[in-house]
């Protein structure tokens, strides 16, 4: 190839294709010029920058909305997550601050408005605590691990935890905790490691309830000379299931003798007794008669 051959293929024609150029720079910038402007808000999370592992911010919103604007094809196709909302606190030690919310949002697209505009809140210790771990499920018995749970935070927000709470169960049978004051309140801004409590054992709620015991009639081939039976015994069920029972009915295997032996109770469906009930008896053979 010749040493100017492609400054001579690229001035080939040069006169059209500087038409062709202008032409295509033309209609873009009269499309660019008729696409709508348009405005979008969206509600993003309020991230935090410039803070070290031994200092928390309390006070700060968890969200900002933002108002942008831009073409209807770019405000249309913009996704929310690229626009960030933050603060950074790269210069607060320690006490009250106010600091602006910044955003971050791809070409094109301009920033209208924050709301809020700037923020105020407490810069705090991190602090730390071990808490207990309570898992409800309505109408169940639970059995969960662990039974605690560290929590790390705002010294003040710590201070006020008292438990890790843990109540929606999803399908893998793990169910989130938050951690809560002594009113049962929420505290956000707070971490809990772990962040999950694992459901080991779901089944009905029992509850206990005393109630009398009846011992059946012995047959008429015997003679109770003695009979020591306890007069309530405990049980425990569903709640609905111990609605309905007042009392147990009991039976024995009667014969001669002394002893000891256990009563067969007749029990309703998912109703168990505590414990073995035990009678003591002493029976005699019917006396023939003279």
């Amino acid at each position: 190839m010749r040493p100017f051959e492609p400054i001579r293929r690229l001035l080939h024609n040069w006169p059209i294709k500087l038409a062709a150029l202008l032409t295509a720079t033309v209609l873009w910038y009269q499309l660019r010029e008729v696409e709508p402007v348009v405005e979008r808000s969206l509600e993003r999370p309020l991230e935090v920058v410039g803070v070290d592992a031994e200092r928390r911010p309390v006070g700060l919103p968890g969200k900002v909305l933002v108002r942008l604007r831009g073409t209807s094809r770019i405000i249309k196709n913009l996704h929310p997550n690229a626009v960030v909302a933050f603060v950074d606190l790269s210069g607060v030690e320690k006490g009250t601050f106010t600091a602006p919310v910044r955003v971050r949002a791809p070409s094109g697209v301009t920033v209208v408005e924050v709301v809020p505009a700037e923020v105020e809140a407490t810069m705090e210790k991190l602090g730390a605590a071990v808490l207990p771990v309570e898992v409800f499920s309505p109408g169940n018995a639970v059995v969960f691990s662990p039974v605690n749970a560290e929590v790390k935070g705002p010294a003040s927000l710590v201070e006020r935890a008292r438990t890790a709470v843990g109540a929606d169960m999803n399908e893998e049978g793990t169910v989130r905790l938050v951690a809560v004051d002594a009113a049962g309140l929420p505290l956000e801004g707070l971490e809990l490691n772990p962040p999950e409590a694992k459901v080991t054992v779901l089944g009905p709620l029992l509850t206990r309830k005393e109630v009398d015991l009846t011992l059946a009639p012995a047959p008429k081939n015997v003679v109770p000379a003695s009979v020591q039976v306890p007069e309530r015994v405990v049980v425990v069920g569903p709640p609905e299931a111990l609605l309905q029972v007042r009392s147990i009915r009991a039976t024995v295997d009667w014969r001669v003798g002394e002893y000891t032996t256990p009563l067969k109770l007749q029990l309703p469906p998912d109703v168990s007794v505590i414990g073995v009930v035990l009678a003591h008896l002493r029976v005699e053979p019917v006396k023939p008669l003279q």
